[in-house]
């Protein structure tokens, strides 16, 4: 029945793969703006901007040989001036497992070469770079595995308790935000108080995807495959209900079932609307192995650098001449 309805929909556009160059480009672009505001905001310090772009990098270096080692295609990566970076990357059905390996990936590495680096610096406690790197990669590493969303500690947290429910991760990334904006306020970092308020955002894109995800539900319409794979009649479907939910959109479409001159824009909000196959293959006793490596990354660091905190007030002297 299905695979007749098919043949009265139109061929559905094909989707344009992002180029190379344009990557690059943005990375490029998204790193030197980094850089400048860095410099800009704490000026003459050019290698302590230089030390966190190298750890930034080296950070998105373990979730890109990750991705590449599961089969994934990644798709951009980009520094958001005064947070961090981001990597994304696509695959059509998602295994808990190996993308909980390519979230810890990112920081595990440098939590583990900063702890390595403050043991040594406490053999030579006159040798204040090493001090100040592994200060650097344990902080900048620590703070993206705290479970909160979107760093990877939060990703890993939704990846092992709900990684299906989009109510559960709506609401968590509500927490999130106001975490984030609380932390904000509490540090007087405004990029901080600012990005939590842009997570609001997303808060909101997740209340109308989820609508429309239960009215594609009731019409036994499956979005939860990648875009090469729906057929021409999951589509048209899928654009039709998408415009009934954003009606100042449809006012300017001139026909359903006809392909529009921006055709390309309906494509990349019904890609949005996709959602990954999550293979849950994970026992309780590996999910428990995960959360244990998490607090291990976590608490140990923090142990280590208190328990020879004269390290940390020495450098801190060091600093300030």
């Amino acid at each position: 029945m299905f695979q007749e309805n098919d043949n009265l929909y139109p061929a559905k556009p094909e989707m344009a793969a992002p180029r190379q160059s344009s990557r690059l480009t943005g990375f490029i672009i998204s790193l030197v703006l980094a850089f400048i505001l860095f410099i800009v905001l704490v000026p003459g310090n050019y290698l302590l901007g230089t030390e966190i772009i190298l750890i930034l990098l080296f950070h998105e270096a373990g979730h890109l040989i990750m991705m590449k080692y599961y089969g994934y295609k990644p798709k951009n990566v980009y520094f958001i001036p005064l947070l961090g970076a981001m990597i994304s990357g696509t695959k059509s059905a998602v295994s808990q497992r190996e993308r909980i390996m390519v979230n810890l990936m990112g920081p595990l590495p440098g939590i583990i070469i900063g702890c390595v680096l403050y043991l040594a610096a406490m053999n030579r406690p006159d040798q204040f770079i090493l001090v100040e790197l592994s200060l650097l990669l344990l902080s900048i590493n620590i703070v993206n595995l705290l479970p909160l969303d979107p760093l990877d500690g939060g990703n890993i947290f939704e990846l092992l308790f709900f990684p299906a429910n989009e109510k559960l991760k709506m609401v968590y990334t509500l927490i999130s935000s106001l975490l984030v904006i609380g932390l904000g306020v509490w540090f007087s970092f405004y990029p901080l108080i600012i990005f939590g308020f842009l997570m609001a955002f997303k808060v909101r894109a997740y209340q109308r995807s989820k609508a429309i995800h239960e009215g594609l539900e009731e019409m036994d319409i499956n979005y939860r495959k990648s875009y090469q794979e729906l057929s021409d009649r999951e589509y048209w479907t899928m654009r039709r209900v998408f415009l009934e939910n954003n009606p100042r959109i449809k006012e300017i479409i001139p026909e359903e079932n006809v392909i529009w001159e921006n055709e390309r824009l309906l494509v990349d909000q019904i890609n949005q609307l996709l959602r990954n196959r999550v293979v849950k293959d994970m026992s309780l006793i590996q999910i428990i192995l995960a959360v244990l490596i998490v607090l291990s990354a976590l608490i140990l660091p923090v142990y280590l650098v208190l328990k020879n905190y004269h390290l940390v007030e020495s450098y801190l002297g060091y600093a300030a001449v």
